[in-house]
C-alpha cells in the first residue's frame, strides 16, 4: 500500500489557487494552427535542453536546436542520441495525456525504452534495474549522492502500489499534489539505471495533462529544475534510505513543485498575454523566447521598460546579451524604442509584427 505523507498548508493552498487560476486564463486563450506548433516546438527544446543538462550532457542551446532540426552537429554521437530520445518521450507524452486511462506499469517501460533506445543493450530496454541503483558521482558527497533505493527484488511491487494509488485518488489528492509526489516517488524508488529522472519529470507532466493541466502542451517545468539545480536535487531528498522517505513528510519537495510549476505557468502567462492585442490574436511569432515574453510581459503591464529593468528582468544575463536582446526586439517589431526619452524606454508595439 501507498499512502504518502504531506499536509496541505496554507502556502501549498496559495500556490494551488494561483496555479488555478493561471489555468483558466491560459486555456481561454486562442491559439491559430501556427502558434500552437510554435509552442509545442519550443516546449520540445526546453525538454530537451533540460535533460541534456541534468545529464550532464555539454551541449548549448543552439546545438540541441540544430540536432532536432536534423542538421549535422559535432558532439558525441551518445548526446545526440539523448537529445532526440527527449524529443520522442515528449512527443509521447503529449499523446499518453489525451488518453484518460491511468498511467500503467507498462506505460513506464515504455518509456524507458524511448528514453534509453540506443543508450543501452535492447535487452535492458524497458527491464527494471537487477540490481543496486547506480548514483551518479555527480551527486557524491551529497545525501542523494549516499542514498539507498529499494533492493530490485521489490521495485516492481513498489511501482504497482504508486501506480495503483495514482488510479485511485480521484480529486483528492489535487492533481498538481499527485503530479509531485509520482515526481519524487519514482526519483526515489529509482526502477532503472538510466533515465530515471526523464521518466519521473514525464510522468508527472502526463499527470498533470491528464487533468487538464497541459496549459496548451507549453509546460516545460525541466528548465526550472536545471536553473536550480542543486536545489531540485535536495528538495527530492528527504531521506537517506527509501524506507525513511517513506516515512517523513514530502512537503519540502511539494513547495518546491509547485514553485516549479507556478514559475513556469506565470511564463506561459506573459506569452499568451504578448500574443494578444486589442483582445485579437496576433499571428504566430515563431521565435518567441522565454526572455522575449519576460520583457514583453513587463511592458504590457507597465507601460514601458529602460535597458536597466531589463537587465534586472533578465539577471544573470550580461548587460551586452540584454541590449542585444532589447534591440533585436525593436529590429523584430515587437517593442518600440523611445529615443526621446532619457534613459530611452521600450514599449510594446501597438501591433504584431508580420510574419514571413
Amino acid at each position: 500500500m501507498f499512502d504518502p505523507f504531506y499536509s496541505l498548508t496554507p502556502k501549498l493552498l496559495a500556490s494551488i489557487s494561483l496555479i488555478e487560476r493561471a489555468r483558466g486564463r491560459v486555456n481561454a486563450a486562442r491559439l491559430t494552427a501556427d502558434q500552437a506548433a510554435s509552442l509545442r516546438q519550443q516546449a520540445e527544446v526546453d525538454m530537451a535542453v533540460a535533460s541534456a543538462g541534468l545529464s550532464d550532457i555539454s551541449l548549448e542551446r543552439p546545438q540541441i536546436e540544430a540536432i532536432l532540426a536534423g542538421e549535422p552537429v559535432h558532439a558525441a554521437q551518445r548526446a545526440i542520441t539523448e537529445v532526440c530520445n527527449a524529443r520522442e518521450g515528449m512527443r509521447w507524452g503529449l499523446a499518453r495525456e489525451l488518453d484518460p486511462e491511468p498511467i500503467t506499469l507498462e506505460d513506464i517501460r515504455e518509456l524507458h525504452g524511448i528514453f534509453a533506445k540506443d543508450l543501452v543493450p535492447d535487452v535492458h530496454l524497458g527491464a527494471f534495474r537487477p540490481g543496486p541503483a547506480l548514483i551518479g558521482d555527480q551527486f557524491a558527497g551529497s545525501d542523494w549522492g549516499r542514498y539507498k533505493a529499494p533492493p530490485a527484488a521489490v521495485i516492481e511491487a513498489r511501482m504497482e502500489a504508486l501506480l495503483r494509488w495514482l488510479a485511485t485518488a480521484g480529486a483528492d489528492p489535487h492533481p498538481v499534489i499527485a503530479a509531485g509526489i509520482v515526481h519524487q516517488e519514482i526519483a526515489s524508488i529509482r526502477p532503472f539505471n538510466t533515465a530515471t529522472g526523464q521518466i519521473a519529470r514525464l510522468t508527472s507532466r502526463v499527470v498533470l495533462g491528464q487533468h487538464g493541466y497541459s496549459f496548451q502542451d507549453g509546460l516545460a517545468l525541466g528548465l526550472f529544475y536545471l536553473d536550480n539545480r542543486s536545489a531540485y536535487y535536495t528538495a527530492l531528498d528527504n531521506g537517506a534510505s527509501y524506507l525513511e522517505r517513506a516515512h517523513n513528510s514530502r512537503n519540502t519537495w511539494l513547495s518546491f513543485y509547485l514553485r516549479g510549476l507556478q514559475n513556469e505557468v506565470d511564463r506561459l502567462t506573459a506569452i499568451f498575454a504578448a500574443l494578444e492585442v486589442d483582445g485579437q490574436t496576433a499571428p504566430a511569432w515563431p521565435s518567441m523566447r522565454r526572455d522575449e515574453a519576460a520583457l514583453l510581459a513587463f511592458a504590457d503591464h507597465y507601460g514601458s521598460f529602460s535597458l536597466h529593468d531589463a537587465q534586472s528582468i533578465l539577471s544573470p544575463t550580461p548587460k551586452r546579451l540584454v541590449s542585444r536582446r532589447v534591440e533585436a526586439m525593436v529590429k523584430a517589431g515587437h517593442l518600440i524604442k523611445d529615443g526621446a526619452a532619457e534613459p530611452a524606454r521600450y514599449q510594446p508595439a501597438a501591433s504584431p509584427p508580420p510574419t514571413a
